[in-house]
């Protein structure tokens, strides 16, 4: 439970600056759509480029990453069916359900509870590469055409970080200093942003009962199962694609649905609840590998 609370402690912080900020009025909605408009198009391209580049592509780990991968979108296409409108929100919805906080919560929980940080690499490769673009082509429905999503920032700086890898190109560190400043912005960014965006609003209990439920509970589970009956995985291995599908909604879904002009209210409001319960599920998961 400690290691779960240590791993928050900075996202909560963070977050509830961007609120202060909002609250006092030292921050307008204008500064608020400027950072997640920076955050998008400079930091986390930034932060992606030199995390891909300089990650060998022997760390990928193919059977976790499949068990992983098979509840990501099994959970995302089940909110593809549940939720109503249009193509656009109910992308937002399966967004907000299987997209998990990688980013920054991958790594301490990795290392506190795995003790091992290098999965966290296989779910990046798998959701930037591979999710986020079909999440791109759905938020964007109807204004783009199905390049699109390979041509935004965040898509194309981890096509070219993975190419440098590939290749075995190592860049010089006078290069990549600069890139590794603006994306050590990256995270606070959004999470100031998303704070920002909390104040005088209200959380809808209602319409974000059934995303947490699929983001905190069926994901692991599909995870368990699949990795269980259908890869024949255990141990660390079943446990780290347990653990990982079992991490609440990542920051960068309110990012992606206010660059792409759609409403923020789901993705923030799972972002900011599915963070608080997950201490509890996390823990529990945390526990039961253990045992």
């Amino acid at each position: 439970m400690q290691a779960v609370i240590t791993a928050f402690v900075p996202i909560w912080c963070i977050g509830a600056l961007g609120w202060l900020a909002a609250r006092s009025g030292s921050a307008s909605v204008q500064v608020r759509q400027a950072l997640t408009r920076f955050a998008f198009t400079i930091a986390m391209p930034s932060v992606l480029f030199t995390t891909l580049s300089r990650t060998p592509l022997s760390q990928i780990q193919p059977g976790p990453l499949l068990a992983f991968a098979i509840s990501t979108f099994t959970v995302g296409l089940l909110a593809l069916a549940l939720f109503r409108g249009r193509l656009p929100d109910r992308a937002t919805a399966a967004m907000a359900s299987s997209y998990v906080n990688a980013g920054n919560l991958g790594i301490p929980v990795g290392l506190y509870v795995l003790h091992d940080a290098t999965f966290v690499v296989s779910v990046l490769m798998f959701q930037v590469l591979v999710v986020s673009p079909l999440l791109f082509l759905g938020l964007g429905a109807g204004g783009s055409s199905f390049l699109a999503p390979l041509r935004t920032p965040i898509v194309a700086a981890s096509i070219l970080g993975l190419g440098v890898s590939a290749l075995g190109w190592r860049l010089p560190d006078l290069a990549l200093r600069p890139l590794e400043i603006l994306g050590g912005a990256a995270v606070p960014l959004a999470l100031f942003s998303l704070g920002m965006s909390l104040s005088g609003s209200a959380v809808a209990w209602r319409g974000i009962g059934p995303v947490v439920v699929l983001k905190l509970l069926l994901q692991p589970l599909v995870a368990l199962l699949a990795g269980r009956f259908l890869l024949d995985l255990d141990g660390p291995a079943l446990f780290a694609a347990v653990l990982f599908a079992g991490l609440p909604t990542a920051q960068n879904t309110y990012v992606y649905a206010a660059e792409h002009g759609r409403p923020t209210e789901l993705p923030r409001d799972a972002i900011l609840v599915s963070s608080l319960l997950s201490l509890v599920t996390l823990s529990v998961i945390a526990l039961l590998g253990a045992g």
